[in-house]
């Protein structure tokens, strides 16, 4: 019984976790990144996009440690790692590291840009 309670505790921060994953779409309001980027002129514009693209990494940085928590959860019981919940939550952790390496990588490539801006 307890560890089909721990399994839906599980599931419900796994759910609520995708949930985190869906674009809200703007890091101003009324503005989209789409939009920020083509309209990008000024230091000021790269600098908005590169603080978008910050956000995102931490985002990603958050979401990795968090499937490295639960992939430890799984490894330490095995009753329930027996479908390989672990090996998911390793996967899914090393895409959210690569993840959040990419959105440092865009947010560099953007401060640099608004350094040579106008």
């Amino acid at each position: 019984m307890k560890t089909w309670r721990s399994m839906a505790i599980v599931m419900m921060v796994l759910a609520a976790g995708t949930f985190g994953y869906l674009s809200v779409g703007t890091a101003e309001e009324g503005t989209n990144l789409e939009q920020m980027i083509t309209n990008a002129k000024t230091a000021a514009d790269h600098e908005a996009i590169a603080a978008y693209y910050e956000k995102d990494t931490q985002a990603a940085h958050a979401k990795h440690a968090e499937h490295q928590k639960m992939g430890e959860w799984y490894k330490k019981n095995p009753t329930v790692n027996k479908s390989g919940f672990s090996t998911h939550c390793d996967i899914i952790a090393a895409n959210d590291n690569k993840t959040a390496k990419e959105y440092e990588a865009l947010a560099k490539l953007h401060r640099d840009m608004a350094k040579s801006a106008k």
